[in-house]
């Protein structure tokens, strides 16, 4: 076992890594610049390691902190009393780590915009140059610290329109007092300056706020990725919660720098269980709980309405990057879908709970909208119909009780199946791609953790990697998004090749009610120039879009 773990000024991520799982923990963070040594020691043990930890033959933690011998000797003493004096252990900064994560073997600039800030030109595996951060109170351009202290600043040294500071210091209660307090009597000052991110976050929308950020970031270039050789043809690669959740102004900066922008991440932590996991030859048969993963956003039973859809937004907009970056894999799945519906095969979507769900609303859409029959896509969930409304028990642990499902509908060659988990782990699931495989059908899989047991089973799997759930373990919100943005695409895509579509229209859409009728009926007068009430004598006449175009066409030769 390897355990890895990620610091920053407010959060440790910690990943307990074996050839078959990941074990997922966090504690707050863990900087020797900050906290003595018993609180380090009391953070370490909060870790829950399940009694592992004679297992454990490697560490490696990447922290804050940690950038001369003296501090990592403190994280290597106090591992050790933690963990027994057995393992082999590297402490290195979190920049490293970063870099490890966004670049693995390749070469890049690594940026950290989180509480602090700080960068550094990645090649051959090594930082090879560094500006210095200087610290939240001298340098730190772009991290959370310096984006309140301008908020701060701003506000009482009046530098925001009257009507903005005052509804900020009403709402907010950021009065002089109190925030004097916080920084100069309390200890701390840069997580507390850097929790006011939330604050520019709920006024994102204010030209002024979205003005403070925009010149944070525009120092940080300046002052730090400008002094790099080569920096404008380089990647440029960035870490932490300022950089992810502000990451649209982020890239508006880069481009209006004509720089290059590379991946843009909330925390390094699953780059580097990727990174050792291929060190240590541990892909094979490791499933990543990702979704398992915890949220990334803290006291969410504390925050305002407003603040919660703000960040569910900012979450959900992180998926349709994540579906982009498997369209190869998506398009592979489709090519082969196409020729066997031609031969008659059909497709099946097999899945559990909200996965299951989300392929029979998918099936139970393409006959209206593509006036295909109902048995072409049929989604299978594990329960049977009732499941759809209420979860029915175990259900889902039947390995083979996908394939009895199946039995009904006589699976032949031309058929595909697939399989839908988030977690890549549902046996019933697991199971139907198995099965189906064994009797030569083309068998892929939608699921959003990497190198699982469902993906390993099937001809193509499809792993949209949306990273964990605004709450944690709720498959229902990225994953789910995700796999609805992929069902679409799959049976779209399918139907347009298989000449459902006219241009961009839905011509044999079945006209079950009046809107579809008078949407039809439009699409005719816009195709042909007749009258509305004729293209809807015409439409009701033929049954179809299609129908009509065709009568029309023949009449008219």
């Amino acid at each position: 076992m390897i355990l890895i773990a990620d610091s920053g000024a407010t959060k440790t991520d910690w990943r307990l890594v074996s050839e078959n799982e990941i074990r997922v923990m966090s504690t707050k963070g863990i900087n020797p610049y900050h906290s003595s040594e018993d609180e380090i020691a009391d953070e370490l043990e909060k870790l829950d390691l399940a009694g592992k930890e004679r297992s454990i033959l490697e560490i490696y933690f990447y922290g804050s902190g940690v950038a001369n011998e003296e501090m990592k000797d403190v994280i290597r003493r106090n591992l050790q009393q933690r963990i027994g004096v057995h393992p082999y252990i590297q402490v290195n900064d979190d920049l490293l780590g970063v870099a490890r994560s966004l670049f693995h073997e390749k070469s890049g600039i690594a940026c950290i915009l989180g509480t602090g800030s700080n960068s550094g030109l990645y090649i051959n595996g090594v930082i090879s140059d560094k500006v210095p951060a200087m610290g939240y109170s001298l340098g730190d351009e772009g991290s959370g610290t310096d984006i309140g202290k301008r908020l701060v600043n701003s506000l009482h040294k009046r530098n925001l329109s009257d009507k903005l500071r005052e509804s900020i210091i009403a709402e907010e209660g950021l009065t002089m007092e109190q925030i004097l307090e916080n920084v100069y009597q309390k200890s701390h000052a840069n997580r507390y300056l850097a929790s006011l991110t939330r604050v520019a976050a709920k006024y994102i929308d204010n030209p002024e706020i979205r003005e403070i950020i925009t010149q944070a970031f525009e120092d940080f270039i300046e002052k730090n990725i400008s002094k790099y050789s080569d920096y404008s043809s380089m990647d440029i690669g960035f870490a932490g919660s300022v950089a992810y959740h502000f990451r649209e102004i982020l890239e508006e900066v880069l481009q209006k720098h004509k720089l290059i922008s590379g991946q843009i991440i909330a925390a390094p932590i699953e780059g580097l269980v990727e990174f050792h996991r291929k060190q240590h030859g541990l892909n094979k048969g490791m499933a990543s709980s990702i979704t398992e993963s915890a949220s990334k956003y803290e006291n969410l039973d504390q925050m305002s309405v407003n603040e919660l859809l703000q960040n569910i937004n900012r979450e959900d907009s992180t998926v349709h990057q994540a579906v982009h970056s498997i369209i190869p894999e998506i398009e592979k799945l489709v090519e082969g879908i196409i020729p066997r519906l031609m031969k008659g095969g059909r497709l099946f979507y097999v899945g559990a709970g909200t996965s299951g769900r989300l392929g029979v609303v998918d099936a139970s859409e393409i006959p209206p909208t593509f006036g295909v029959p109902f048995d072409i896509v049929i989604g299978v969930i594990a329960g049977g119909d009732k499941a759809i409304r209420k979860a029915v028990e175990s259900a889902e642990d039947d390995i083979h009780g996908a394939w009895r499902d199946l039995a009904q509908f006589k699976p032949g060659k031309n058929d595909v199946v697939v399989g839908i988990a988030a977690s890549g782990r549902t046996p019933y699931v697991i199971g139907a791609v198995q099965d189906a495989k064994k009797q030569g059908l083309l068998t892929a899989c939608i699921t959003n953790n990497p190198n699982s047991k469902l993906a390993e089973a099937v001809d193509i799997p499809l792993e949209a990697l949306v990273g964990p759930e605004f709450i944690t373990g709720s498959t229902r919100m990225k994953s789910g998004t995700a796999q609805k943005l992929i069902l679409n695409m799959i049976t779209t895509s399918v139907m347009i090749k298989l000449g459902r579509v006219k241009g961009n229209k839905m011509v044999d859409m079945q006209l079950t009610n009046a809107k579809l009728v008078e949407r039809g009926s439009r699409m005719i007068s816009e195709e042909l120039g007749l009258e509305p009430e004729e293209s809807k004598r015409l439409l009701l006449l033929h049954g179809s879009v299609r129908n009509v175009l065709d009568s029309f066409k023949k009449e008219n030769k």
